[in-house]
């Protein structure tokens, strides 16, 4: 039985929606990503600054307390490992194969689009 014109509406409809909701789902992730890069960025830079800010005022009081500039060193590095792990990840996620017809995520080895079956090159 043919479909009418309101049912090949309501499938327009249908598929512009999901279209619509996959795409707002991805513009929230990468923004969360980013979100969660900058605050990171942020922590170390202010790490950076209070080691500096110790370091001179030690410096210049003549002081010396490598044990708490050895913890400084170490949060920072950990900071660092951090933001490296979450960069590599990022990019791993960039690198997921989509349709080129509705966005649809599709495995390596797919020929076809698994939601609109266009053919995949």
């Amino acid at each position: 039985m043919a479909k009418t014109v309101f049912d090949q509406l309501m499938d327009a409809a249908h598929t512009a929606a999901e279209k619509t909701v996959d795409v707002a789902q991805g513009l929230m992730s990468r923004g969360k990503e980013t979100l969660d890069r900058v605050s990171l960025e942020n922590e170390l830079a202010k790490a950076q600054r209070q080691l500096g800010t110790l370091v001179y005022s030690m410096k210049k009081a003549g002081e010396e307390n490598p044990a708490l500039v050895d913890q400084y060193v170490r949060v920072i590095a950990e900071l660092e490992k951090k933001l490296e792990q979450q960069e590599t990840a990022q990019a791993a996620r960039r690198c997921v194969p989509i349709c080129a017809e509705c966005g649809c995520k599709v495995g390596e080895r797919d020929r076809f689009c698994p939601r609109c079956g266009a053919k995949l090159f």
